[in-house]
């Protein structure tokens, strides 16, 4: 009502986000509805069957990637493509009439993000023109996560089309960094795309590489490929070896293994949600809990918290990231019932509903001591923040009312959009059966187990530090 059709919505103005004027922070935006394309199976899931039908037609209707303008090659995967490739899927089950619009939208899309990949190593460019290509100007250097978190929308855009062109280029860019991986297993955050050198050789779970060990667990359960489980898991033991350390994954340094700082982002909360879908459920619920801790402090998470001086670092504002909801969510459905995760939930949406929520919509915290709000509401709040606290509270009946697809037969993408697994032999690149002949049938399938209520007792005593209040 305030912002349509901009592509973000400024909550404190009441307006539409029109206007790049942030650096960085709006090299997503186009004039192509963002926050409309991200958050279309949001409306699915609140039960806005309605604005979803609305949503739909004005995209396939108004909506065009044909533009003359530089955006973020991975914000526009994750949150365009993916918003058009799960909305084509929703639509598909639930709205008579469709034919299939927002796929042929996605096919455009994804072909426009391709010419990304035309690079010496393969490696995709942190920058695209829509209309043009790769920029001549287009920086060399690309982050894990930017170059590294492309495989579920070009894996399930192959899904649909039967063009496997798509899940090859993404799962290529993936394979290598792995490639790169140092003696301990680990690998940096920032690559040279023209010679394949390592650029920023810090390793991290947050910012710059959080995505790509999501996409290895996640491509592996929704496209049955054994070798991005057997990536994962090797990754996954690296992880624990070298940056874990009580409740936390630190930063250290990719040949030597050696803690970098005592500084802390949301977006390494990732790695809780992993550690989860991983079966390893005490993990996960010791990682919530710290980072819990973190958040009990400020009733939010600022983008820096350093555990050495037990404060926010100048960073301190909290753009409403979904990283702590998501790993809440995912614990909700590993501890159904579970009062201490109803309880973290439940806090997490009073403290949304009393800090940020004004009259248009919800603002960022520009400063997480003082409270003072940011003109801001990122796309990715309606697409993930808001959708993982209501699933970790809604009752069970109400949400598979709500979806064409059980809830537990979905993977979500690193940007909340909703992909159902296919068992129709459909599921992953019929040319790989010849490398990875147990990959088309008899995959393991990942399980879960509760703690034992031995195991939750010594999570809760070793969760009782100077982080847990």
């Amino acid at each position: 009502a305030h912002a349509f059709p901009a592509d973000e919505l400024r909550p404190l103005s009441c307006d539409g986000r029109r206007v790049r004027e942030r650096g960085d922070l709006d090299a997503i935006l186009g004039n192509y509805s963002l926050t409309l394309v991200d958050a279309l199976d949001s409306l699915v899931v609140f039960r806005r069957y309605e604005d979803f039908r609305e949503a739909v037609q004005h995209i396939v209707e108004k909506v065009s990637f044909d533009v003359d303008i530089e955006v973020s090659t991975f914000e526009a995967n994750i949150r365009l493509l993916g918003g058009l490739l799960s909305g084509h899927q929703h639509a598909d089950a639930l709205l008579q009439g469709y034919e299939g619009g927002l796929l042929d939208k996605a096919v455009d899309l994804a072909d426009r993000l391709t010419k990304a990949f035309e690079t010496q190593t393969g490696l995709p460019t942190s920058r695209i023109n829509l209309r043009k290509g790769v920029p001549e100007d287009a920086a060399a250097a690309v982050t894990v996560a930017e170059a590294g978190s492309f495989l579920l929308e070009f894996g399930v855009l192959s899904q649909l089309t039967d063009d496997w062109k798509y899940y090859r280029l993404a799962k290529r860019s993936m394979q290598a960094f792995w490639s790169r991986r140092s003696s301990l297993g680990l690998i940096g955050t920032a690559v040279n795309t023209n010679t394949g050198q390592f650029q920023d050789t810090q390793s991290t779970t947050g910012p710059g590489q959080d995505s790509f060990y999501e996409y290895l667990l996640k491509g592996y359960i929704l496209f049955d490929d054994l070798e991005l489980l057997d990536m994962y898991w090797h990754a996954h033991s690296a992880i624990e070896q070298h940056h874990a350390f009580e409740g936390f994954t630190y930063t250290v340094d990719m040949f030597k293994g050696v803690m970098s700082n005592t500084h802390l982002s949301p977006l390494s909360c990732v790695w809780a949600s992993l550690q989860v879908l991983a079966g390893d459920v005490a993990g996960g619920l010791r990682s919530v809990l710290y980072w819990y801790g973190i958040w009990s402090k400020n009733n939010a998470l600022p983008e820096v918290f350093d555990t050495k001086t037990e404060a926010p670092t100048s960073a301190r504002d909290s753009p409403l990231r979904p990283e702590l909801a998501e790993a809440v969510f995912y614990l909700s459905m590993a501890l159904p019932g579970d009062p201490t995760v109803l309880g973290i939930a439940s806090n997490l949406i009073s403290a949304l509903g009393t800090q940020s929520r004004v009259k248009c919509g919800f603002a960022a915290l520009a400063d997480v001591t003082t409270k003072r709000l940011d003109d801001r509401m990122d796309s990715y709040f309606l697409s993930e923040t808001l959708v993982y606290l209501y699933l970790a509270v809604a009752p069970p009946g109400d949400v598979q009312q709500a979806l064409p697809w059980p809830l537990g037969s979905v993977v979500f993408s690193t940007e909340g959009h909703m992909f159902p697994l296919r068992r129709d032999g459909a599921a992953a690149d019929p040319s790989r059966e010849g490398m990875y002949p147990g990959a088309a049938d008899g995959a393991p399938m990942l399980t879960c187990e509760a703690p034992s209520p031995f195991e939750r007792v010594a999570v809760q005593h070793r969760c009782q530090t100077k982080y847990i209040l």
